[in-house]
């Protein structure tokens, strides 16, 4: 199912994001109040709205468009803590994982480490006996509102485990943002598969990567007819290049983004606002992946 989704995302013009999530959202509180202290909030935005402002601060979510919020797990990430929905369930160290060496969940293919795979993999049980008692779906997506100085690998750590822990098909990925003019909105992504991608041969997709680094973006990509690596130090060649690209490949809308361990999240969604308006599509990468046979 991963491979086939992303295949999907690579090959076509045409994103198969998810179906809404079925289940309600919840209101938030740090204690526990008496019926009567509990505020009723209306709507899933309204709700993340109100938990971003108390814990994080909208000023501090990356930049960028996006689409309307809809109902998903929601996963907030301070620079201490993640929080699922408004319970504390991993310690942070200025956005990573702790631990020398960080210990890895053996079941988890993309070798993310074993505190993010426990905590979304008891996020899914509950979800799923919650299903059961009361008729409902199991959510479809998962929404990150992360402080924009969070590293991209612990997005990309977050991601994996929330996607290989999910029972029967991985959930749409979706990251909190703030658009100057639409206010709190939801940047969709995909993800290259954990064990990494091969393409059928034939393929109609063009593979298009680049791996971020500070001051520095290497351009590749998986279609032999692009038998070139562009290294560029500056987004203004960034941009030239781009364009380029699009103009020998029009139909292609799909970019994979491999962001370095020391890329910010805020950083990422900076550098992708130049290449969306030529690619729309991102799928991002922990270092796995996109080949031909």
């Amino acid at each position: 199912m991963f491979g086939l989704l992303t295949a999907i995302a690579l090959s076509s013009g045409l994103a198969g994001l998810a179906g809404p999530a079925a289940n309600p959202s919840q209101p938030t509180a740090t204690t526990t109040p008496t019926r009567a202290e509990f505020e009723r909030l209306q709507g899933f935005a309204t709700v993340v709205l109100n938990h971003v402002s108390d814990t994080l601060g909208t000023d501090k979510l990356p930049a960028a468009a996006g689409l309307p919020l809809e109902p998903a797990v929601f996963a907030t990430v301070l620079p201490d803590r993640l929080q699922i929905y408004d319970a504390d369930v991993v310690g942070l160290d200025n956005g990573r994982v702790g631990g020398n060496p960080v210990v890895v969940a053996e079941e988890c293919v993309s070798q993310c480490p074993a505190a993010f795979f426990d905590a979304f993999q008891q996020t899914w049980l509950e979800a799923a006996i919650e299903s059961t008692v009361h008729a409902v779906q199991i959510p479809q997506r998962v929404l990150f509102a992360m402080h924009r100085d969070i590293p991209a690998t612990t997005l990309l750590q977050m991601a994996y485990a929330a996607a290989e822990t999910r029972p029967v098909a991985p959930p749409s990925m979706h990251l909190l943002v703030n658009s100057s003019r639409g206010g709190l909105r939801a940047q969709p992504f995909y993800l290259v598969p954990p064990e990494g991608l091969t393409l059928a041969q034939g393929s109609a997709a063009l593979g298009l990567t680049i791996e971020m680094s500070r001051g520095k973006f290497v351009i590749k990509a998986t279609d032999p007819r692009y038998a070139r690596e562009n290294t560029i130090t500056d987004r203004e060649s960034l941009r030239r290049l781009l364009g380029e690209i699009k103009k020998r490949y029009p139909g292609k809308e799909t970019v994979i983004v491999v962001p370095d361990d020391q890329i910010t999240v805020g950083e990422m969604m900076n550098s992708y606002a130049l290449i969306q308006a030529w690619f729309p599509r991102m799928v991002l990468s922990a270092g796995q992946r996109v080949r031909t046979p």
